[in-house]
């Protein structure tokens, strides 16, 4: 089942939901919350794979990614007011990771996970916020980090803190569930999963 505007209001002043900073009220739709951007963003170092000869080959059934991401991985850098600008695709920056400004924890006794999804109005303009990974577990305690690419002809300017990049739909499970949450990005607070010093 997933939760109306109101359900979302309620499991916030339960306490099942936590949302940090607390959204505005600008920011509920009917059956969803936006979440907005953070400033933190990560590219995969191009000078890194652009060797005449070099291939790096990762065996998806041992990779774990927070080695691949501190081999691999660099800052991205800002413009000088602040905005991130997302060039369109294929350019240099093919691929962006990202981060939420919020950091959201779903109460797993309460039965709750949520997707994050892209927002209609970004997605007219050809900006993909998930590659195929909208599920936020139940249990789930920290920033969501959004896989970006932009496929249309615009360079977008994202600006953190203000752009609404992704909205947050909350879902109730039929019943609690059992075991841990099995996820290496708990309580992640940078685009790269790793948790900020």
């Amino acid at each position: 089942m997933i939760l109306s505007n109101e359900g979302i209001r309620e499991a916030l002043a339960a306490g099942h939901l936590k949302i940090d900073p607390p959204p505005g009220e600008d920011q509920y739709t009917t059956s969803a919350v936006d979440l907005t951007l953070g400033r933190d963003f990560r590219e995969w170092n191009p000078d890194l794979f652009d060797v005449p000869g070099a291939r790096v080959d990762l065996n998806l059934a041992d990779q774990e990614f927070h080695s691949t991401a501190r081999a691999y991985l660099r800052p991205c850098s800002l413009e000088a007011d602040g905005a991130f600008v997302l060039a369109p695709y294929p350019a240099r920056r093919r691929h962006v990771l990202a981060i939420t400004r919020e950091k959201v924890h779903l109460d797993r006794a309460a039965r709750l996970a949520a997707r994050v999804e892209g927002r209609s109005s970004l997605a007219r303009l050809d900006l993909i916020v998930h590659l195929t990974a909208p599920t936020i577990h139940a249990g789930f305690n920290g920033n969501i980090t959004l896989e970006m690419v932009n496929i249309g002809p615009f360079y977008l300017r994202l600006v953190p803190e203000r752009t609404r990049i992704c909205q947050l739909i909350v879902e109730r499970l039929e019943s609690e569930p059992s075991g841990d949450i099995k996820t290496q990005f708990q309580g992640q607070t940078q685009p790269s999963g790793e948790i900020a010093p």
